[in-house]
Protein backbone atom coordinates (compact mmCIF):
# COMPACT_ATOMS: atom_id res chain seq x y z
CA UNK A 1 0.00 0.00 0.00
CA UNK A 2 1.48 3.38 -0.96
CA UNK A 3 1.70 6.10 1.59
CA UNK A 4 -1.42 7.82 0.90
CA UNK A 5 -3.61 10.07 3.62
CA UNK A 6 -7.11 9.77 1.95
CA UNK A 7 -9.81 11.57 3.64
CA UNK A 8 -12.60 9.92 1.24
CA UNK A 9 -12.68 6.76 -0.81
CA UNK A 10 -14.82 5.03 -3.10
CA UNK A 11 -15.92 1.49 -1.62
CA UNK A 12 -13.42 0.20 -5.08
CA UNK A 13 -10.34 2.14 -3.51
CA UNK A 14 -11.18 1.14 -0.33
CA UNK A 15 -11.56 -2.51 -1.46
CA UNK A 16 -8.12 -2.20 -3.40
CA UNK A 17 -6.30 -0.50 -0.39
CA UNK A 18 -7.54 -0.29 2.92
CA UNK A 19 -9.94 -3.62 3.37
CA UNK A 20 -7.44 -6.06 1.77
CA UNK A 21 -5.14 -5.09 4.55
CA UNK A 22 -7.69 -6.27 7.00
CA UNK A 23 -9.53 -8.93 5.62
CA UNK A 24 -8.51 -11.79 3.46
CA UNK A 25 -10.37 -12.28 1.08
CA UNK A 26 -12.10 -9.68 0.74
CA UNK A 27 -15.80 -8.99 1.34
CA UNK A 28 -18.01 -8.72 -1.78
CA UNK A 29 -19.21 -4.83 -2.13
CA UNK A 30 -22.89 -5.11 -1.07
CA UNK A 31 -21.78 -6.86 2.16
CA UNK A 32 -19.06 -4.07 2.95
CA UNK A 33 -22.06 -1.40 2.12
CA UNK A 34 -24.47 -3.25 4.53
CA UNK A 35 -21.72 -3.24 7.20
CA UNK A 36 -20.92 0.47 6.75
CA UNK A 37 -24.34 1.42 6.84
CA UNK A 38 -24.96 -0.50 10.13
CA UNK A 39 -21.83 1.28 11.38
CA UNK A 40 -22.94 4.16 10.14
CA UNK A 41 -20.10 5.28 9.17
CA UNK A 42 -20.03 8.25 6.76
CA UNK A 43 -20.78 8.19 3.27
CA UNK A 44 -20.65 10.75 0.33
CA UNK A 45 -22.03 11.50 -3.15
CA UNK A 46 -20.24 13.07 -5.57
CA UNK A 47 -23.27 15.10 -6.33
CA UNK A 48 -25.32 15.74 -3.52
CA UNK A 49 -27.99 17.67 -5.08
CA UNK A 50 -28.50 14.18 -7.12
CA UNK A 51 -31.89 11.89 -5.75
CA UNK A 52 -30.91 8.84 -7.36
CA UNK A 53 -28.22 7.59 -9.00
CA UNK A 54 -25.99 10.81 -7.97
CA UNK A 55 -22.67 9.37 -9.02
CA UNK A 56 -19.79 7.84 -7.43
CA UNK A 57 -20.53 7.43 -3.12
CA UNK A 58 -17.23 8.39 -0.95
CA UNK A 59 -16.85 6.96 2.34
CA UNK A 60 -14.57 8.34 5.37
CA UNK A 61 -11.11 6.71 5.46
CA UNK A 62 -10.97 7.30 8.71
CA UNK A 63 -14.30 5.79 9.70
CA UNK A 64 -13.72 2.89 7.83
CA UNK A 65 -10.33 2.27 9.17
CA UNK A 66 -11.46 2.30 13.40
CA UNK A 67 -14.09 0.18 11.93
CA UNK A 68 -12.04 -2.67 10.46
CA UNK A 69 -9.70 -1.89 13.84
CA UNK A 70 -12.50 -2.76 16.35
CA UNK A 71 -13.90 -5.55 14.29
CA UNK A 72 -10.92 -7.65 13.80
CA UNK A 73 -8.05 -9.19 15.75
CA UNK A 74 -4.42 -8.14 15.16
CA UNK A 75 -2.42 -10.40 13.36
CA UNK A 76 0.98 -9.42 14.48
CA UNK A 77 0.43 -11.03 18.05
CA UNK A 78 3.34 -12.30 20.06
CA UNK A 79 3.02 -16.34 21.19
CA UNK A 80 1.39 -16.84 24.09
CA UNK A 81 3.35 -19.40 26.28
CA UNK A 82 0.78 -21.68 29.15
CA UNK A 83 2.50 -23.17 31.78
CA UNK A 84 2.97 -26.85 31.93
CA UNK A 85 2.75 -28.70 35.21
CA UNK A 86 6.25 -29.72 34.82
CA UNK A 87 7.51 -25.72 34.42
CA UNK A 88 6.02 -25.34 37.96
CA UNK A 89 8.42 -27.32 39.75
CA UNK A 90 11.22 -26.07 37.76
CA UNK A 91 10.20 -22.73 38.32
CA UNK A 92 9.67 -23.07 42.15
CA UNK A 93 11.78 -25.78 43.90
CA UNK A 94 10.39 -24.62 47.40
CA UNK A 95 6.92 -26.29 46.75
CA UNK A 96 8.81 -29.77 46.75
Amino acid sequence: MNNCSARLASLDGLLQTLIPAHLDPAPSRETLRDWFDQARIPRFKANPTARRGGGTVFYSVSAVEKFLQSRTLPCRLPPVVLPTLGNDKAANPAAN
